[in-house]
């Protein structure tokens, strides 16, 4: 994140603290070092002048800010609280009070330390507020994404919302965060927006892909009318599809084989899930979700096989026996089948289950 910092205002400074023609001369030699990106032997230069004059409220400034300029953050608190302590009795309406939270909020937040950074980012924020001079944008983005980072996410979310950016980089992170926030608060009418707002930005980013599948797909759950669901399912897959051309794993096959499923798309999820099951070959439900998809696709024998698998890794699972059972149904091995509903029944005495173990013993009578 690039990060703004406006000049001090040298020349007020001048005046209050090197009136001496030496100590002007060492001031400016010290100014036209920083100024000329010089910060190592800037920094030198202030600390000699304080310790000529301690009490130089602008010589303890430039050394926190050249500190900050060598991105020594863990140094930038200390000079610009003694400069802080020092311009609210000598020049109370410095501009560079307010840039001195700025700065120190800055260097705690690329710290990782974001509760530390809140309080000298407001500080700085509701200073230029009040002297109705410009605020800097990136104060405000650093303060959403710290209270982000600390899930304090009511305080993030206006402060991200308000953030506009030319880099693409950033719109794609800040559009990002917002739609996380959404999809944690379970508002997918919200997340779905957000993501694809950021995917405006990198359409290949994988975290905003996986999201708004997730969120696609949880909306579908919820949505009544079959249509509508069957649009998201369709662009969840459409999404999950995209995923997989960025990031081709056991994860991303979860997704866009869950994505085809919901959307009842049986033969384009028995790749995916093939891929999840193999990968992760003790998971039950990987398995199962592979089961389903090859005995919907009409794939009786693998989908025997795999839900026998299925079964093996959790034996009392209902919709593994359940889904086994109507296969051997379909392909009339209606012992088999029988046998089956008789032990899923047994597991929860599901009338429904009652009721299919009632038809397969009728049509396997009939068989004999």
């Amino acid at each position: 994140m690039q990060l703004h910092r406006s000049k001090i205002q040298s020349a007020v400074l001048i005046l209050l603290f090197f009136t001496a023609t030496a100590g002007a001369a060492d001031w400016d030699r010290a100014v036209a070092l920083y100024n000329k990106g010089n910060y190592q032997a800037a920094l030198a230069e202030f600390e000699d002048l304080i310790l000529e004059r301690p009490d130089a409220a602008g010589a303890w400034y430039y050394i926190g800010l050249c500190e900050f300029k060598l991105k020594h953050y863990n140094k930038v608190e200390l000079p610009l609280s003694r400069a802080l302590d020092l311009l609210v009795v000598q020049s109370p309406a410095s501009p560079d009070i307010a840039g001195a939270y700025y700065t120190i909020g800055l260097s705690h937040y690329l710290l990782a330390q974001y509760d530390k950074s809140i309080e000298p980012l407001k500080r700085y924020i509701d200073l230029n507020t009040k002297a109705k001079r410009e605020v800097d944008a990136n104060a405000k983005l650093a303060l959403g994404r710290a209270y982000y980072f600390l899930e304090r996410y009511d305080e993030a979310m206006p402060l991200l919302a308000a953030s506009k950016s030319g880099d693409s980089k950033e719109a794609n992170v800040n559009a990002y965060l917002i739609g996380f926030m959404h999809y944690k608060k379970e508002d997918d009418d919200k997340a779905i927006p957000a993501f694809r707002e950021a995917l405006k930005a990198n359409a290949t980013d994988a975290n905003s892909l996986e999201l708004l599948a997730e969120s696609l797909m949880r909306k579908a759950r919820k949505v009544k009318a079959e249509a509508a669901a069957t649009a998201l399912w369709t662009e969840a897959a459409t999404i999950g599809e995209q995923l997989k051309a960025v990031r081709d794993n056991s994860k991303t096959a979860n997704l866009l084989g869950r994505a085809y499923l919901g959307g009842r798309n049986f033969e384009k999820a028995v790749a995916p899930l093939e891929k999840l099951a193999k990968e992760n070959t003790e998971n039950g439900q990987a398995w199962l979700y592979y089961g389903i998809a090859l005995s919907r696709s009409g794939k009786t024998r693998k989908a025997m096989e795999a839900l026998e698998i299925t079964i093996q890794l959790l034996p009392e699972s209902v919709p593994a026996m359940a889904e086994l059972a109507y296969v051997y149904e379909s392909d009339k091995q209606y012992q088999q089948a029988l046998r089956i509903y008789e032990k899923a029944y047994a597991v929860n005495n599901d009338p429904a289950m009652k009721q299919n173990i009632e038809r397969v013993r009728a049509l396997a009578q009939q068989q004999e």
